[in-house]
C-alpha cells in the first residue's frame, strides 16, 4: 500500500508528536496512523470537550505555547494534520491571545461559593478577576476538627482538602464565563510537599482553557515561597456532567 502524501508544508516532527499526544491523551492503539486529514470531531478522533481539554494541555504544555479559545472551533482544529500546522506556526512565541480584564469592584467573593462554612476551605480572598484568575488564602491553626484523625500526634493538612480548596479558588477564577456553579471534572494535581500547622496557605487558580462547559484551570498552592501542590484542575459549568462530579 503506498504511503499517504503528507502536505509539504508541514513539518514532520511536530506531526508526529502531535499523534503520539493524541495516541496517548485519547487512548488510541499504539500503531493507528493517524493521517493528516483525521478529523479531531465526527471522524476517526472524534474527541468530546474533556478529550479537547486534556489534548489542548499537552499541546500546550510540549509546544510552549498557549492556544486561544477562538482557535479551538476554528480550521486549526479541524484536522490532525491542521493542528499540526498550526503548532508549527506558534511554538515557542509564549501565550497567543491572551486576554486581559480590569479588576472588579469589591464584593463578598466567599458569599458566592455555594459550600457551607464547615466545608469551606479559603479564609480570605486576595483578588479575583472573573474569567481570569483568582487567589486567596486558606488559614489553618491546628484546632481543626480532622487533625484529631490526620494524624494523631502528628497533624498533616489532609491533600484532598488542598485539592478542594484550589477547586474551590478554581470556581471564583471561572464565574465570569457561567452563571451556573461548577463541579468537579478532572484533576491532575501533584503534591510537592506535607502541610503542618500552624499555616497559611496561598491559592491560585488561572483559567487557561474553555471548551464550552468545560473549563480547565492552572492551579498552585503555596507555602511561603516554596510550592505545596500544582497541575490543573478541570470544572464542569453544566446542568450534569454527562452533558461531567462534584466540587
Amino acid at each position: 500500500m503506498a504511503s499517504a502524501v503528507i502536505d509539504p508544508g508541514l513539518d514532520p516532527d511536530i506531526l508526529n508528536k502531535v499523534r503520539n499526544i493524541l495516541r496517548r491523551d485519547i487512548k488510541l492503539p499504539a500503531d493507528d496512523p493517524l493521517p493528516p486529514e483525521s478529523r479531531l470531531f465526527g471522524g476517526e478522533v472524534d474527541l468530546d470537550s474533556l478529550d479537547m481539554l486534556l489534548l489542548i494541555t499537552s499541546i500546550e504544555r510540549q509546544f510552549n505555547l498557549r492556544i486561544p479559545d477562538r482557535a479551538i472551533g476554528e480550521a486549526a482544529f479541524q484536522t490532525v494534520g491542521s493542528l499540526a500546522k498550526f503548532v508549527h506556526d506558534h511554538r515557542d512565541t509564549g501565550p497567543v491571545g491572551a486576554v486581559t480584564q480590569m479588576p472588579v469592584p469589591q464584593i463578598d467573593w466567599l458569599a458566592q461559593l455555594p459550600h457551607g462554612k464547615a466545608f469551606l476551605f479559603i479564609s480570605r480572598i486576595i483578588e479575583v478577576r472573573p474569567g481570569e484568575m483568582a487567589r486567596g488564602v486558606w488559614t489553618l491553626n491546628g484546632s481543626e476538627p480532622f487533625f484529631a484523625a490526620h494524624f494523631p500526634g502528628n497533624p498533616v493538612v489532609p491533600g484532598v482538602l488542598i485539592i478542594e480548596a484550589l477547586a474551590q479558588i478554581s470556581g471564583l477564577a471561572g464565574a465570569a464565563h457561567s452563571g451556573r456553579q461548577g463541579k468537579l471534572a478532572h484533576i491532575d494535581v501533584r503534591f510537592e510537599r506535607p502541610v503542618v500547622p500552624p499555616a497559611e496557605i496561598e491559592l491560585s487558580s488561572k483559567i487557561a482553557t474553555v471548551v464550552g462547559s468545560m473549563q480547565r484551570c492552572d492551579v498552585v498552592a503555596r507555602l511561603g515561597v516554596n510550592i505545596v501542590a500544582q497541575g490543573a484542575i478541570t470544572l464542569h459549568r453544566g446542568d450534569s456532567l454527562s452533558d461531567g462530579g462534584n466540587g
